[in-house]
């Protein structure tokens, strides 16, 4: 009877100890769950000002350092052709001489080509603490070319066209081409933002980082 008294107290004692150990275990789990939850709510809400604060102190650019190797790199390149416009058409028209008027007709097939985009000894860089303010000129011509693609083909009424009145002709209309692109605001402010576009991928593709950057306008215009 003893023996038999003895393990049930034993085995009351073993429950009773689980019992405990489950209780004081509960309350830790429970703890637990609650202070990983609070601490992803904490680190998805910080995360941007760690990611930057990580970013000055332990990847933190010298922008003036930077700058000076920029500016190196464009006086190596020169110019920044951002895009170019080609057309095509039929110059129909009449050479005239003083007092006869037209002497012939001629159709000319041409293609005409501008190439728009900046010089780049004319890009100032600012080295900021943490950026880069790259002050861009505006646009303009790089080169422009226009060409006869075709047979001319030529009415003279009086026997007195000539060479000059015909390459006076050409030109006339290479000039009337080129203000088309030049004089129009939106195609030049195109330019300009292309510019500034192909100047980002080049500052990446010389210096390996993603840098951060202010363009403006070289008469201290904000770009958008």
């Amino acid at each position: 009877m003893k023996e038999q008294y003895d393990r049930e107290e034993r085995y009351d004692n073993r429950r009773r100890g689980a019992g405990r150990r489950a209780l004081t275990w509960l309350p830790r789990k429970i703890g637990l769950i609650v202070a990983l939850a609070l601490a992803i709510v904490l680190a998805s809400y910080f995360s941007p000002y760690i990611t930057g604060w990580l970013n000055q102190v332990l990847f933190r650019v010298d922008y003036r350092q930077t700058a000076t190797q920029l500016t190196h790199e464009m006086q190596e390149v020169g110019e920044l052709i951002a895009i170019r416009h080609t057309d095509t058409g039929v110059l129909d028209g009449d050479i005239r001489a003083k007092l006869i008027g037209s002497v012939s007709h001629i159709t000319v097939p041409y293609t005409y080509e501008i190439g728009l985009g900046v010089k780049l000894e004319k890009v100032t860089l600012t080295p900021e603490e943490t950026r880069l303010v790259v002050a861009v000129p505006d646009a303009e011509m790089l080169y422009d070319r226009f060409e006869v693609t075709g047979k001319t083909e030529s009415r003279d009424f009086w026997g007195l066209s000539n060479q000059d009145r015909y390459q006076s002709m050409l030109n006339q209309r290479q000039e009337a081409c080129r203000k088309a692109y030049l004089e129009d605001p939106e195609c030049m402010e195109h330019a300009w933002k292309s510019s500034c576009e192909q100047l980002k991928a080049l500052f990446l593709q010389w210096t390996g980082e993603n840098l951060r950057l202010e363009f403006t306008h070289a008469d201290g215009t904000a770009s958008e």
